[in-house]
């Protein structure tokens, strides 16, 4: 028996896993309409959220489609970013970050492109935010996060609980720090 043999039994009959027949299904789900670097969480009543790239690597947008219980197709995309091509996908860790926070509600965050706007205090790339409007039609504008900081290096992410709370953490520069990596701060 190999280690990694040893390591699932041991996960299945001591975590309370479920490893039989009883195990949840994993289903591979094309992205929908092409899209890249696909972002999904599953909230507690089995709706599939989903967020996924589309265009230019370097200036493109980012979609939001929901999928219910049951169904075999998704919504119709919504489009997340206000700013047209203001989104990247260079890289595997700059894309689009999801979270649900109160009441289903998808939060998104993601590193903008060289055309996204409102730029950082420092003229550079900024971090955005949106989140999906009370009525889930769309989305509310995009804002910019990086207000004190400079440099935005590699992805970002983004959090939020059931009680309304929202976090988005980067890596970046302080504005006016020294250059280099050592310098670099969450």
């Amino acid at each position: 028996m190999n280690l990694r043999a040893i390591v699932l039994f041991l996960l299945c009959a001591f975590s309370g896993a479920a490893c039989g027949a009883d195990a949840p299904r994993v289903v591979l789900l094309k992205t929908p309409h092409g899209g890249l670097q696909p972002q999904a969480v599953m909230d507690g009543k089995g709706v599939m959220h989903l967020i996924y790239f589309k265009g230019e690597p370097s200036a493109g947008d980012l979609f939001y489609v929901r999928r219910e219980p049951g169904q075999e197709r998704f919504t119709d995309p919504i489009r997340v970013n206000s700013q047209p091509g203001s989104a990247i996908a260079v890289g595997t860790i700059r894309g689009g970050q999801l979270a649900l926070g109160n009441d289903g509600r998808a939060h998104v965050a993601w590193n903008g492109s060289g055309k996204a706007l409102p730029k950082n205090k420092a003229n550079r790339t900024p971090m955005l935010y949106t989140r999906l409007n009370d009525t889930g039609s769309g989305f509310e504008p995009q804002r910019n996060l990086m207000l004190m900081t400079d440099v935005l290096d590699g992805g970002g992410t983004v959090a939020a609980d059931a009680t309304g709370n929202v976090y988005v953490a980067w890596h970046g520069l302080g504005l006016g720090s020294p250059r280099g990596e050592g310098n670099r701060r969450v």
